[in-house]
Parts: C-alpha cells; structure tokens; sequence
C-alpha cells in the first residue's frame, strides 16, 4: 500500500497559481487585441496595457517561484 504523496495540498500554491494563470490569459488577450488592432490598421493602440499585463505575470510567476522555493511545495 502506498503512503501517498509527500507534499500535503497547498491552498496557498493553488492560489498563486491560478493567480499566474490569470495573468498569462490576461497578457494573451492584450497580445490578441494588439494584432486585431494592427490587422484594422488602427496601430499599436494597446501598448501600455500590455507592459502592465507583462508585469503582472512576471510578478506572479516570481511570487509562485519564491513560495515554492521557500515551502517546497
């Protein structure tokens, strides 16, 4: 009989996760905008909402690695 896993579930790492996940979906959708814009020849209209969607999801991905590295989970 196995013991299980050895990590005990982590609301916290679930949390940041999904937190992760919605800025990479919120940074994709500025990229698709930004495209559509450029395809209707209205330009680059979308600029600074993508920098501060970038920002998001780098910060997110590097609050998910610190928590991993300091709970080992």
């Amino acid at each position: 009989m196995s013991a299980g896993p050895s990590i005990v579930f982590c609301l916290e790492k679930q949390r940041l996760i999904k937190e992760f996940e919605r800025a990479v979906s919120d940074n994709n959708r500025m990229h698709s905008a930004q495209v559509l814009a450029v395809r209707n020849g209205d330009g680059f209209p979308f600029q600074d909402e993508i920098v501060q969607a970038a920002e998001r999801k780098e910060n997110a991905k590097y609050a998910l690695i610190a928590h991993q590295q300091a709970h080992g989970c």
